[in-house]
């Protein structure tokens, strides 16, 4: 009707607010000359000559936590990149923040130094090259630009895309981030919560994700099912209690917050915590798990035989990443290819392209942070996908012991004493667990104790 207002989202244009500019010739707030009227609560404005609305660089804006590309149809190889895509925080490329597609993590958008923002493959990232281009280099984040996008059709010309935009999208749209980090608490009790965690894929608490640290495995994060997310013991996990707290309950996942963390004192109080942050990282941060499980829907054929559970193969890498040997059939292993996905393979075709599964997911440092599902080979050249076949963490305890074990790196002479290889003595064990007796010394042992621990004796 009459006037600008600064104001809550319930009364979003509405005659009601906190600030006003009664100036409605202006096309934008910042164009009036007009002094702005500021209301004291009792029903009265009073002028405000030196508040100011100015236009600002984009550069001023912080990088929203995600962004979505869309608006027309796009074909060809280029449709691949549209859809959301999450910051990747504290990752810049060519001095500018970057994105990387909520369901393709291969795919990227960011900024290629010189002219542009490209939707790139990850093997492009930062070079001008892609199969999306923005020409708009003032922008910080591409969700700024009033600028069209671009499509490559293949043939080395761009097609003109007038309808095609980038924006800001809802966060509580994405998927939740495989992995969390704590940093910046001060209190000790804080402190004690500090670290990464892991996404516990296919888990909830109180109908949202959770996440478990990666140092303590009693440690949680996890929404109180009201008002807050808390870093918490796994005894207080889904309650309203923990060390540390976010009181904000419209936030779909943790880091996805602006809010400032509080922190438990002990005594029933709680205190700010501004260096407190809770961001999304790179599921290279993770520590593999030591055990993953294969499953989720029926496998026919030879594929069937790669469903189940595979231990961590500790200290060996393939193609520079972790790989998993599965638990009943040991010729059998999950490993990636070096260049385009993990595969389920025999021993005999280790860290090759080729196998009976395969997850199309390169991004991924260990193949339970994928969202991804599978696909079966099926005889004949061909691949089936599977949309409910994943992988994810399995409970270590639920794997056969290992036939061999190594203790290795003690500096005390009797410690060095019970040093080397064990072997599992099948079918026997001691205080109802597993035991392993030495190869070089037939009167040494790892055996447990009956009650809080393990020995070598």
């Amino acid at each position: 009707e009459n006037a600008w207002n600064a104001q809550s989202e319930a009364s979003l244009g509405q005659k009601r607010g906190w600030l006003q500019l009664l100036d409605s010739s202006a096309a934008t707030p910042n164009m009036s000359k007009i002094p702005w009227d500021s209301a004291d609560g009792n029903g009265k404005w009073s002028k405000q000559p030196n508040l100011k609305c100015l236009a600002v660089d984009n550069t001023e804006l912080p990088p929203p936590k995600a962004i979505i590309l869309d608006g027309e149809p796009v074909i060809g190889t280029a449709a691949n990149y549209i859809g959301l895509y999450r910051l990747a925080e504290g990752k810049l490329v060519n001095g500018r923040p970057c994105y990387r597609h909520a369901e393709r993590p291969t795919h990227w958008v960011a900024y290629n130094g010189t002219s542009a923002w490209n939707a790139q493959s990850e093997a492009s990232l930062g070079q001008s090259r892609g199969w999306m281009q923005l020409l708009d280099s003032s922008c910080h984040t591409p969700d700024v630009s009033l600028l069209s996008w671009e499509t490559a059709d293949g043939a080395g010309k761009w097609d003109k895309k007038p309808n095609l935009k980038c924006r800001e999208a809802d966060p509580s749209t994405m998927p939740p981030a495989s992995a969390l980090v704590l940093s910046g608490a001060t209190e000790a009790k804080a402190q004690d919560c500090l670290g990464l965690y892991r996404l516990i894929k296919g888990y909830e608490v109180n109908g949202r994700p959770c996440w478990r640290s990666v140092r303590r495995s009693d440690r949680w994060i996890a929404f109180n099912g009201e008002n807050a997310w808390n870093a918490q013991s796994e005894a207080s996990l889904g309650q309203k209690r923990g060390w540390l707290q976010l009181l904000d309950s419209s936030a779909a996942t943790p880091n996805m917050s602006k809010i400032p963390w509080d922190s438990a004192d002990g005594n029933g109080k709680w205190s700010k915590q501004p260096n407190l942050k809770c961001l999304a990282v790179d599921n290279t941060e993770l520590p593999p798990p030591k055990a993953i499980i294969l499953d989720g829907e029926p496998v026919i054929g030879t594929a069937a035989n790669y469903i189940g559970l595979y231990r961590l193969a500790e200290g060996k890498l393939v193609n520079g990443r972790p790989c998993y040997r599965h638990a009943e059939r040991p010729t059998h292993w999950v490993a990636y290819n070096g260049t385009s996905a993990w595969n389920a393979q025999s021993e005999a075709s280790l860290g090759q392209s080729r196998g009976w599964m395969q997850l199309l997911d390169s991004s991924c440092h260990t193949p339970d942070v994928s969202l991804l599902s599978w696909e079966t080979a099926d005889g004949a050249g061909k691949w089936d996908k599977k949309p409910n076949l994943k992988c994810r963490e399995a409970d270590p305890s639920t794997m056969p012991p290992a036939s061999a074990l190594v203790l290795s790196g003690a500096t005390e002479a009797k410690a060095q004493d019970c040093l080397g290889l064990y072997r599992l003595i099948k079918g026997y064990e001691v205080n109802g667990r597993p035991c392993w007796r030495s190869v070089r010394r037939s009167d040494r042992w790892i055996a447990f104790n009956g009650e809080n621990a393990w020995n070598a004796q």
